[in-house]
C-alpha cells in the first residue's frame, strides 16, 4: 500500500524548455539550482532530466496526455482541479471562471433556481508580486489597458445567467462540491451553505468573491519561472505583465433560490 505522506505533490508551475536551453541551464552555475525546485519545475522537452528524473517523467506524461507538452510552455496548476494545468497567459481568466462555476455548482446543490453574473472588477496591483521589484509608480496607461482587457474577457465569458429547476438543499453534496474543488477554506461559500441549512433558509444572496485568492501562490510560482528563465517564450512575457499589473479579480453574482 502506498503511503500518501510520501507522495510528492504536483508542482505549482511548470516550464517546458527545449533541450538546448535545458542543457544551458544545467551547465551554468548561475541557473543549475533551478532544476532542483519541485514547486516551480523546469523540465526538458525530451532530453534526459539531470535531476528529479522520476518527477520530470511523471509531469511530462501528464502534460503529454493533456496535449500541453511543447517547448516554451509556461503552465500554472489549476487550484480547483489540481491534476490540470492552464497556459500561464490564460491562467488568471481561467481561474476566475473556474471559481465562478464552482460557486454555481454549490448553489445548484443548495437548490438555486438562478445564478446571475452581475459584474467583474479587476484591481491593479500597488506593488509587484516579484519580491525583488521596487515600489511601482501610479498605474500607467499600459497597466490600465491590461486591466481593462482582462475584465472584458471575463465579463464576456460570464455574461448572462444559469437557471435550474430548484430543489431542496442537499447540504452534503454542497460540502462535497467544495471539497473536490479545494474550496473548504472559503468562508463565503461555507456561510452560504449555512444560510441554506435548517429553518428559514435564505431566498436570495448577492455576493462578491475573489477569483484569484486560491491561485495566488501558483501564480507567484509561475512568475518566478518567467523571471528566472527570460528566454522561456513569448507567453512568459505577457504573463509577467498581467500578473504584475493585477492584484485581484472580484466577481459579483446574485443567487436566487
Amino acid at each position: 500500500m502506498t503511503d500518501d505522506s510520501e507522495v510528492t505533490p504536483l508542482p505549482r508551475s511548470v516550464l517546458v524548455v527545449d533541450d538546448h536551453l535545458y542543457r544551458e541551464i544545467s551547465d551554468s552555475p548561475d541557473s543549475v539550482d533551478l532544476l532542483d525546485d519541485l514547486d516551480a519545475m523546469v523540465i526538458p522537452y525530451s532530453a534526459r532530466a539531470e535531476v528529479n528524473g522520476v518527477e520530470v517523467a511523471s509531469i511530462r506524461r501528464l502534460l503529454l496526455d493533456a496535449g500541453q507538452l511543447a517547448p516554451g510552455s509556461l503552465l500554472v496548476k489549476n487550484p480547483y482541479t489540481p491534476d490540470t494545468y492552464e497556459p500561464a497567459e490564460l491562467a488568471l481568466e481561467a481561474f476566475a471562471l473556474a471559481k465562478y462555476h464552482a460557486l454555481a455548482n454549490v448553489a445548484k446543490h443548495l437548490g438555486a433556481t438562478k445564478v446571475s453574473f452581475i459584474d467583474a472588477q479587476v484591481e491593479n496591483a500597488e506593488s509587484s508580486w516579484n519580491a525583488g521589484a521596487k515600489a511601482k509608480t501610479p498605474a500607467a496607461k499600459a497597466d490600465i489597458q491590461v486591466s481593462r482587457e482582462v475584465k472584458q474577457k471575463i465579463a464576456k465569458k460570464l455574461h448572462g445567467e444559469m437557471t435550474f429547476d430548484g430543489a431542496a438543499p442537499d447540504i452534503d453534496s454542497a460540502l462535497e462540491s467544495l471539497r473536490i474543488r479545494n474550496l473548504m477554506s472559503d468562508q463565503q461559500l461555507r456561510y452560504l451553505i449555512e444560510l441554506r441549512t435548517g429553518a428559514n433558509p435564505i431566498a436570495s444572496y448577492k455576493m462578491t468573491l475573489s477569483g484569484t485568492r486560491e491561485s495566488s501562490a501558483n501564480l507567484r510560482s509561475a512568475l518566478s519561472l518567467a523571471v528566472s528563465v527570460p528566454k522561456s517564450g513569448d507567453g512568459s512575457a505577457s504573463f509577467t505583465k498581467v500578473v504584475n499589473t493585477i492584484s485581484d479579480i472580484d466577481i459579483t453574482t446574485e443567487i436566487t433560490f
